[in-house]
């Protein structure tokens, strides 16, 4: 089964992989157990284990291992992003002053 990138929970026996589609931006939090993570075109390998998270960074295909049954949480991290207010600067919210009169 192929993942695209969504807030969902994922169980794996050991031994069990997942792949996710184009995630770019989205990121893997191992709950439970130990997982592996590769991406194409990426040589590196990372390795979660519980309370651990990765941000996938590439588009491509990636793959979730389980190196022990093990729980994670895949999620878009972009559009967590896009969700949220964005900070606003003091000079936006508050009226200018006059500084004759500011006294």
């Amino acid at each position: 089964m192929k993942l695209h990138p969504m807030n969902l929970a994922v169980v794996l026996a050991q031994g069990a992989l997942q792949s996710i589609e184009d995630g770019r931006g989205s990121s893997v939090q191992c709950l439970e157990g130990a997982l592996w993570l590769t991406q194409q075109g990426d040589a590196r390998d990372i390795v979660l284990k519980a309370g651990d998270k990765a941000v996938i960074e590439r588009d491509g295909t990636s793959i979730v291992f389980a190196l022990r049954d093990a729980r994670f949480v895949l999620s878009d991290e972009r559009a967590t992003a896009d969700a949220m207010p964005r900070p606003r600067r003091a000079q936006d919210e508050l009226p200018p002053v006059d500084a004759a009169t500011a006294s």
